[in-house]
Order: structure tokens, then C-alpha cells, then sequence
């Protein structure tokens, strides 16, 4: 009897043990799909992040080659700047003289220069507006021309009114030109 009660009691532990397995091995197929399925979902969402992660790299790359290039545009905006405008400080001398030596050259007749600045700077340079009168044999008028064209100081030529001289020689000319030069501070 007492190997009976022994023989039932493994028996029963055997069962126990079994019944434990059977549950642990439905707890396992049950909890099975559902962290299979999020595995996948991680490995899909690591495999979107390293593109993210490229994609932000070259977005980067990008960002920096553009930032080099900007850097080179402020640096090339500045040597525009101070090479073709002139500094308001010495503005007015140096569009003066400019102006008198292109007469010079040119072989014209210059009476006065009108000048009119802009109170307010637009893109950081102060509009100077120039009227002035020339006049003299007709080639002579149109060399002061291109000397103004080919002139450093950045010059734009608004307007210019050409009328036939009114001296003994026919071809004298009068022309009123309308300038436009930039300072900048």
C-alpha cells in the first residue's frame, strides 16, 4: 500500500507537472503571435528609422554645402560692395572728381551737377540721383558715355535728353544725362 500511495502521488505530481507544461506550452502559443507580430513591427521601425537616419544625413550634407556657399555669397555681396559703391562718408568727393575726370577725358563742357540722396538705404546702399548737363561735339558727347558704361563706380544711366547745339558748329551737342550711383555705410 505504501508503494500504491507512492506510485499515485508521483502520478499525481506527474500530472500536475503535465498540466503545468500543457498550460505554460498554451501560455507560450498564446503569447507567441502577438510578440512575434510586434518584432516584426520593431525590426520594420528600426529598418524606417536608419533611413530616416540617412535621409537626415544627406538633408545635412546638403544643409552644410548651402551653408558654404551662402558664406562665399556674404563674402562675395561684400567685395561687390566696396569694389563698384562708394563709402558715404567720401561719397560726395569721390562721385565728384569721378564725374570731372570723365569730362575731362571725354572732351566735354560740364556747367553744374544737380544731386539729390535718398533718405532711407534700400538692401543696405543709399540711392544718389545726378542730373547732369553736358555738351560738346557729338563723338565727344557719346565717349563720355561709355566713360560713364566703363566706369568702376557702378553708374545707371536713367535718362538722357540729347538736343542739337545752338552754337555756330552743327555738330555740338547738349545732352542732359540722369545718373543713378550707390553709397554705403
Amino acid at each position: 500500500m505504501k508503494t500504491y500511495r507512492r506510485k499515485r502521488q508521483q502520478y499525481l505530481f506527474a500530472s500536475v507537472l503535465g498540466v503545468i507544461g500543457v498550460v505554460n506550452l498554451l501560455f507560450f502559443l498564446i503569447m507567441y503571435r502577438p510578440i512575434r507580430s510586434e518584432y516584426v513591427l520593431l525590426q520594420d521601425s528600426i529598418q524606417k528609422a536608419r533611413s530616416d537616419i540617412q535621409t537626415r544625413r544627406q538633408k545635412i550634407d546638403r544643409l552644410q554645402r548651402l551653408n558654404a556657399q551662402l558664406e562665399t555669397s556674404a563674402q562675395d555681396r561684400q567685395r561687390l560692395i566696396t569694389m563698384h559703391f562708394i563709402p558715404k562718408q567720401t561719397g560726395w568727393s569721390q562721385i565728384v572728381s569721378e564725374l570731372d575726370a570723365m569730362v575731362r577725358r571725354a572732351g566735354v563742357k560740364n556747367s553744374r551737377k544737380d544731386y539729390n540722396t535718398a533718405e532711407t538705404p534700400q538692401f543696405g546702399l543709399y540711392s544718389v540721383k545726378i542730373k547732369l548737363p553736358v555738351s560738346g561735339p557729338y563723338p565727344n558727347v557719346v565717349n563720355f558715355v561709355k566713360e560713364v558704361e566703363k566706369a568702376e563706380t557702378f553708374f545707371i544711366i536713367d535718362s538722357i535728353d540729347v538736343r542739337g547745339g545752338s552754337s555756330a558748329s552743327v555738330q555740338d551737342v547738349s545732352m542732359n544725362i540722369n545718373l543713378e550711383a550707390f553709397f554705403y555705410q
